[in-house]
C-alpha cells in the first residue's frame, strides 16, 4: 500500500505539490487564529462558593456556615471532593467534580443544593455567591494604579476617590470585554457614609443605638406611593428618600422629643470615609491599587490581553493627569517567549541542516527538498491539533521543538538515498533506468525503515498517555504535538518528498563522486568499524558499564514536577504569625519592595496584603506577596 502512495505521488508530482503549497497557506492561516495559554485545561471541573458572614470568628463561620453546606452538597452527581476554607467573616467552599463533567451543569447543581440551605443559615450572614468560571491560571494582566507626586496638579487625587473611580469605572469597563470573568481590586479602600456616634449625646437625648441604627436604614429608601390615574393618563406616585449627600443624612430623624425632632446629626458625626481594610497593595514602596484581570477558561489569552490593554489605553485619557498606571504583570510575554523559541529552534534547525547538507552531499536541490519537509511537517501536526480542539500552549510547543529535530530525518533518507541512486544511474554507460523508475525504487528501499523507525519513535514517547490525574492533563498534549508531527513528516516524506526528488533531480547533472567530507570520514570510520567487529567483548562490555553508570546516576538526579521557566516574574510570599494586622503586614511589604527596588535589575516591585473583596482566597491579613 505505501509503495502505491509513493507511486501515485510520482506520477501525480504537480498535484502533490500544489496541495502541498496548498496545505502550508491554509496551516499558516490557522496558526495565526488558534488559541494561545500558558498550560493546557490541566484542572477538574470545579465551582467556587463564596459566603460573607460579618462579625462571625472563623470557628463560627466553620460551624453555622461551612458545615451546613458541605452537607447539604454533599451527594450531588458527579462531585469527587469538597475542599473549605473558614475565616474571620468568611466562608470559601471548593466543589471538585470529575473530569467528564460539564462545568456549567456543575454550576447548575451547585446552585440547587445552595438554594435549599440558603434559608437555614443564621441571620446576618449574607446569600452564598458562586465565584465566576476562571482557569487556575487565568490571571492574563495585572496594573498598579498609584498617585505621582511629582505630577503638577492644581489638586492631587486621593487614593480613596481613585479608589472608588477603579472600582466603579475601570472595573466596569474591563468587565465588559469578551472573554474577561473577573476583575479583583484590592488597596486604596471602599469609600462608605459613615455615622460615628458620640454615647454622651446618645445619652442626653436619650436615644438607643437600635433606633439610630434603625433610623439610617430608613433614610435611604424610595417610598411606593401606586399610581394617580385619570382619564387621559396615569401617574407614578413615589416618597423619593434616597440620600445624595451628608446633609441629608444629617437632617435625618431618628426621633421626636417633645415636638421637637432629634435628628441623625445632633447624636453623631457624619462624614464620608473608607471602610475596614481586608486588603491593600502597593508599588515599589508607594501605596497602589492593584487591578488583577481574570480571562474566562474557554478564552484566548493573546485575544483578552490585547483587548484589555485597549481598553486601558482608553481609559488613561480620562483618569487624573497625577495618576500613573503601571503593568506588573503580563502573561502574555511568556507565551509570546514560548512561541518566539520554537521559531527560533525551526530557524536554527533549518540552518543547521542546510549547512550540513551542503557539507554532505554538495547539492543546493536536496537541500531544498528536505527543508521544505520542516515546515510541511509541523503544519501538518498543528492543522491536525486544530481538528481535535487542541490548541497551543507550553506544552504543545515543547512538543513540536522536540520533534524538530526528528521530522526532517525521513525526509534526509529518502532524499540522500534517491540522490545517491540518481547519480549512480547517471554513470552507468548501458542499462540506464528511467529516473522514474530510480527514484521509486529508491524510495521503496528505505520505505521500511523509514515507518519502522517512526514507530519506534511514537512507541518511545506513548508512556506519556497513561499517566493519570493532572500529570496526565498537562504532558499528554505535548505527545500528542510530538507523535502528530512525527507522523507528518512520514506522510511528507512518502509524498511530498519522492515529488520533488523526481522535478528538482530527475535529468540533472549530479556529481560524479561524493563529497570531500563523506570521503575523509570513510576514511576515519573505517578502521573504527573493522576494530569494533573483530572485538566484540570490549565493545559491549564498555556499553554495559556506561548503563550501569548511568543509571547509579540517576537517585541523585534533581525531582521537579514541571521544569524551570525563564520567566520575568518572581513571587515571593509573606506570612506574619496569626493575629499580626494589616498595616503591619503592608508595613513589611513595602520595606521590601523598596529593598528589592535598589537592585537595578528589577523592574518593578508590587506587594499586595490580605484579601481583594471576591478573591477565591481566603487568607488572612497576615499574609502577603
Amino acid at each position: 500500500m505505501l509503495n502505491r502512495l509513493i507511486l501515485w505521488s510520482l506520477t501525480q508530482r504537480w498535484l502533490v505539490v500544489i496541495a502541498s503549497v496548498a496545505l502550508l497557506v491554509l496551516g499558516t492561516v490557522t496558526i495565526v487564529r488558534l488559541p494561545l495559554d500558558v498550560f493546557p485545561n490541566f484542572a477538574p471541573p470545579q465551582v467556587v462558593i463564596q459566603t460573607e458572614a460579618v462579625g462571625l470568628a472563623p470557628e463560627e463561620v466553620e460551624s453555622l456556615v461551612t458545615l451546613p453546606m458541605e452537607s447539604a452538597l454533599n451527594g450531588t452527581p458527579g462531585l469527587t471532593d469538597i475542599r473549605s476554607s473558614s475565616a474571620i467573616g468568611l466562608s470559601v467552599i471548593t466543589v471538585v467534580f470529575d473530569w467528564n463533567t460539564d462545568v456549567f451543569r456543575a454550576r447548575q447543581l451547585v446552585t440547587e443544593r445552595v438554594q435549599q440551605v440558603a434559608p437555614r443559615l443564621p441571620q446576618g450572614v449574607d446569600t452564598p455567591v458562586l465565584s465566576p468560571v476562571s482557569s487556575p491560571i487565568g490571571d492574563v494582566i495585572k496594573y498598579a494604579l498609584t498617585i505621582d507626586p511629582k505630577a503638577k496638579v492644581e489638586k492631587r487625587t486621593d487614593l480613596l476617590d481613585l479608589a472608588t473611580l477603579a472600582n466603579w469605572q475601570i472595573r466596569n469597563r474591563l468587565l465588559a470585554i469578551p472573554g474577561v470573568t473577573r476583575v479583583l481590586m484590592v488597596g486604596g479602600g471602599e469609600l462608605q457614609y459613615q455615622v460615628l456616634v458620640e454615647p454622651a449625646r446618645l445619652k442626653q437625648y436619650g436615644v438607643t443605638l437600635a433606633q439610630v441604627s434603625e433610623a439610617v436604614k430608613q433614610a435611604n429608601i424610595n417610598a411606593p406611593g401606586g399610581f394617580l390615574q385619570t382619564p387621559d393618563q396615569e401617574l407614578l406616585i413615589r416618597g423619593v428618600g434616597r440620600i445624595s449627600s451628608l446633609t441629608d443624612l444629617q437632617l435625618s430623624v431618628v426621633t421626636v422629643r417633645q415636638g421637637v425632632p432629634v435628628r441623625l446629626g445632633d447624636i453623631a458625626r457624619i462624614q464620608t470615609g473608607p471602610a475596614v481594610k481586608r486588603g491593600d497593595g502597593s508599588l515599589n514602596g508607594q501605596p497602589a491599587i492593584i487591578l488583577t484581570v481574570t480571562r474566562q477558561p474557554f478564552a484566548d489569552t493573546p485575544t483578552v490581553t490585547r483587548a484589555v490593554e485597549a481598553a486601558m489605553n482608553e481609559i488613561l485619557t480620562t483618569l487624573p493627569k497625577d495618576v500613573q498606571v503601571t503593568t506588573t504583570f503580563r502573561q502574555e510575554d511568556f507565551i509570546e517567549k514560548s512561541v518566539g523559541n520554537v521559531v527560533e529552534a525551526l530557524r536554527d534547525g533549518a540552518i543547521i541542516v542546510a549547512v550540513i547538507l551542503l557539507i554532505f552531499l554538495g547539492n543546493w536541490r536536496t537541500m531544498v527538498i528536505t527543508l521544505t519537509s520542516l515546515p510541511l511537517s509541523i503544519v501538518l501536526g498543528l492543522l491536525v491539533m486544530n481538528a481535535f480542539g487542541i490548541g497551543l500552549n507550553t506544552m504543545t510547543l515543547g512538543g513540536l521543538a522536540i520533534a524538530l529535530g526528528e521530522v526532517i530525518d525521513d525526509a534526509i533518507i529518502d532524499a540522500e538515498n534517491v540522490y545517491r541512486r540518481l547519480r549512480e544511474n547517471s554513470t552507468l554507460q548501458v542499462d540506464r533506468q528511467p529516473p522514474l523508475k530510480v527514484i521509486f525504487q529508491a524510495s521503496a528501499q528505505i520505505r521500511g525503515s523509514v515507518v519502522f523507525a517512526t514507530l519506534i519513535l511514537c512507541i518511545v514517547i506513548a508512556p506519556i498517555f497513561v499517566l493519570s490525574g493532572v500529570e496526565g492533563r498537562i504532558f499528554t498534549p505535548l505527545g500528542i504535538a510530538y507523535i502528530l508531527a512525527i507522523l507528518a513528516s512520514l506522510l511528507v516524506a512518502l509524498t511530498v518528498t519522492p515529488a520533488l526528488c523526481y522535478l528538482l533531480l530527475a535529468n540533472r547533472n549530479l556529481a560524479e563522486d561524493e563529497t570531500w567530507t563523506v570521503r575523509k570520514l570513510k576514511q576515519i570510520y573505517r578502521p573504527i568499524l573493522q576494530w569494533a567487529i573483530h572485538h566484540p567483548l570490549p565493545v559491549l562490555g564498555g556499553s554495559v558499564l556506561a548503563l550501569v553508570a548511568s543509571l547509579t546516576l540517576v537517585p541523585s538526579l534533581g525531582k521537579t514536577f514541571l521544569p524551570e521557566f525563564q520567566e520575568r516574574n518572581l513571587v515571593i510570599a509573606v506570612s506574619q504569625l496569626p493575629g499580626a494586622s494589616l498595616s503591619s503586614t503592608q508595613q513589611i511589604g513595602i520595606a521590601m519592595e523598596r529593598s528589592l527596588k535598589q537592585h537595578p535589575e528589577i523592574e518593578s516591585a508590587q506587594f499586595r496584603a490580605g484579601r481583594a473583596l471576591g478573591d477565591d482566597d481566603a487568607g488572612g491579613v497576615n499574609f502577603g506577596e
